[in-house]
């Protein structure tokens, strides 16, 4: 798993309601609306206003939840590095 996934748990979260971070052009954001829901999405090289390569999926916030979200961004993270090694 990519360094800047392993430390993602529940409480990690709560640092911000909105927060985005990138390796290189795969760039992510996390957000939450509320206690219960972390909205997560991945796209590339643009903003996420302008990117047309989202992909998005919601996460409940709990520690299973959160396992999830982190094998599902870093499988995300994977397909990238394919797709851009080609």
């Amino acid at each position: 798993m990519h360094p800047q996934f392993q430390p993602l748990t529940p409480q990690w979260f709560r640092r911000a309601y909105n927060y985005t971070g990138s390796i290189g052009d795969f760039r992510y954001r996390y957000f939450h609306d509320d206690e219960k829901t972390l909205h997560v999405s991945v796209y590339s090289k643009v903003c996420y206003e302008l990117a047309d390569d989202v992909e998005s999926r919601d996460f409940p916030w709990t520690d299973e939840g959160v396992r999830e979200l982190q094998q599902w961004i870093q499988e995300r993270y994977e397909a990238f590095l394919a797709r851009e090694s080609k």
